[in-house]
């Protein structure tokens, strides 16, 4: 017997098969994960890390701890967007995008306005004086 995609019983079994132990592989990864996580206190864990690597860790958590709400609500046949899980997720997001905004403000270069003004100042003196010469140069070649 064959499928509306015209694969055996078998191939779709197989597939199966191999998505649910894929899937099984995955949650038991996560499981040792949290549960290492949930072996150190939350104050132990923001003890060694930096202000902005204490938002990134919260709101890494944040999201992961909605996303897995997300599937699970799927799993069950409900669909999130009809939660205010979504606006949770979106909020999370938003956040994100603030601290990215302030890694990146804070690792872009600085500008040495003194440095740049001396810089521009003397490009444009020498520019200037390359100038002169070649003015003078063309006055004594006109009086020759």
């Amino acid at each position: 017997m064959t499928t509306k995609s015209n694969r055996p019983d078998d191939e779709i079994e197989a597939d199966f098969n191999a998505r649910a132990s894929q899937l099984e592989s995955s949650l038991n990864e996560l499981e040792t994960f949290l549960s290492r996580l949930d072996s150190v206190s939350y104050t132990t864990l923001h003890e060694n890390l930096t202000p902005l690597d204490q938002a990134r860790f919260d709101l890494t958590a944040a999201y992961t701890l909605n996303s897995l709400m997300w599937a699970y609500l799927r799993t069950r046949g409900i669909d999130p967007k009809q939660t205010q899980l979504k606006s949770e997720l979106d909020r999370v997001k938003s956040y994100m995008d603030k601290l990215k905004a302030v890694n990146d403000r804070q690792t872009a270069s600085r500008i040495d306005k003194q440095a740049t003004t001396r810089l521009m100042r003397n490009a444009l003196w020498q520019q200037a004086h390359a100038k002169n010469k070649t003015t003078n140069q063309d006055d004594q070649q006109t009086d020759s």
